[in-house]
């Protein structure tokens, strides 16, 4: 008998098969290399451009634009959690290799930039397609470098795109650069342009980031604590410009430490790039002094690493000016909160004249008080001080106590809200008061008065 014939014939043939294919595939899967394992390793690394260092999305997710000459491509990389490829386009950048150096040597710059002006279809002409923004070339580290030119732009294209074929702008078909454009933000949004794009593993920027944001923590810390010896030495090269800057700030943070008024400095919506030989942050400058809040501008910061440190080479704010100094932005602020701050002690001795007038029933000091234009309710200001003269005539005493002093301010027109106890010989009342002031020929005057009572 044929025992193996009889066995075969027994068993069903899909599961035959089945067996077989077994026996075919284990000696392959043997016979794989041993770094079969290791490649599936490198598969599960994230890895990202290398440029793209911290982008901080505090209204919805950030993006950042990347420009590789080599394979022509621009892309778009967003941030929620962690970077991600949201796009990827062809371009045409300067049909003559490397970087940028002068006007008309049809040279692509390679940096980090940023976008400073937006044009439609309407304002181009042909060959710049349907749309274009302007890049912010030659920026503060290409001054620095001797790097010139203009007019570096991104925009559309009235013709078939060729790889190499600008003139030094970076070039994409139109109707890709409208879905660009959708993400794109002036004066924040970067475009870095490289030659060859590097990928490193997103863990190994956790690092840069770590030591970068510390860094610039210590920079804005030493300058709100005073300390003009580690300011200066945040820089690579402290300069005269730096000098005039502290001796306004000197002057001012001692003038609010005096007046024991709380102020701070912060910075929103932190973007760090890196684009070499440098790294740039860009923020949003602000500062604090005590209710008030004052946008300083964006602020750019060229960061060089000296060491195991950082080191600021250069500074401006976006866009910036060169010929109006780099911390001119700051310099006005400060001087405008330093007459915030005057305002605000004239404000008080204002609000202090008032009360003393009224409590002494001085009606000529009370009335200097008011604008001529003063109105409360029906009343203008000759029938309030009517009225305010019949209540002294009422009343043998009048106490006025002021207690929680608020003051929002403006350059011009200010609101004062406090609590206010009246106590009189025939009347007691307790209530929010609120002085609206105006300047008028240089001194605060009352435009506008309410109070409602919150208890006897």
């Amino acid at each position: 008998m044929n025992i193996s014939k009889t066995f075969t014939s027994r068993i069903p043939r899909a599961i035959l098969i089945v067996v077989c294919l077994c026996f075919l595939i284990l000696p392959l899967h043997s016979a794989a290399p041993p770094s079969g394992a290791s490649d599936r390793n490198l598969l599960r690394v994230r890895l990202i451009p290398d440029p793209l260092i911290s982008l901080s999305p505090e209204d919805g997710p950030a993006h950042a634009i990347l420009v590789e000459k080599d394979t022509q491509r621009v892309m778009l990389y967003e941030y929620k959690d962690t970077f991600s490829l949201r796009h990827e386009f062809p371009c045409s950048t300067g049909e003559v290799a490397g970087r940028k150096q002068k006007s008309g040597d049809r040279k692509t710059p390679e940096g980090v930039y940023f976008f400073t002006r937006a044009f439609h279809k309407k304002d181009l002409g042909p060959i710049y397609g349907n749309r274009a923004f302007v890049m912010d070339y030659p920026n503060l580290l290409d001054r620095k470098f001797k790097r010139d030119g203009n007019n570096i732009w991104l925009h559309g294209s009235d013709k078939p795109l060729k790889p190499r074929d600008s003139n030094g702008c970076i070039v994409m078909n139109n109707d890709d650069l409208e879905v660009l454009s959708l993400y794109i933000q002036l004066n924040r949004t970067p475009i870095i342009v490289v030659q060859r794009l590097d990928m490193v593993p997103a863990k190994s920027r956790l690092a840069d980031k770590k030591s970068l944001t510390s860094f610039l923590n210590d920079w804005k810390t030493a300058f709100v604590k005073g300390d003009w010896t580690g300011f200066s030495a945040c820089y690579s090269e402290p300069d005269g410009e730096l000098d005039a800057l502290w001796r306004v700030w000197d002057r001012t943070r001692t003038t609010w430490q005096h007046a024991k008024i709380p102020f701070d400095i912060t910075f929103q919506n932190l973007t760090i790039m890196k684009g070499n030989p440098c790294v740039v942050a860009l923020f949003d400058h602000v500062i604090h002094l005590d209710r008030q809040v004052t946008a300083v501008g964006t602020k750019k910061l060229f960061l060089e690493k000296d060491g195991e440190t950082w080191k600021i080479g250069g500074e401006v704010y976006q866009p910036g000016d060169p010929d109006h100094g780099a911390n001119r932005p700051l310099v006005d602020a400060l001087s405008y909160l330093g007459r915030l701050d005057t305002d605000r002690k004239e404000i008080t001795d204002l609000v202090a004249e008032w009360a003393d007038a009224w409590s002494s029933k001085d009606i000529r000091r009370y009335a200097a008080c008011y604008a001529p234009d003063f109105q409360s309710g029906e009343l203008d200001l000759r029938d309030w001080i009517r009225y305010k003269e019949t209540l002294n005539r009422l009343y043998d005493s009048i106490r006025v106590h002021i207690e929680d002093l608020k003051i929002e301010q403006g350059p011009e027109q200010s609101t004062v809200t406090f609590l206010q106890r009246y106590d009189s010989s025939r009347y007691q009342a307790v209530g929010t008061k609120r002085l609206q002031l105006k300047r008028i020929r240089g001194a605060w005057k009352i435009y506008g008065e309410t109070w409602q009572r919150i208890h006897d």
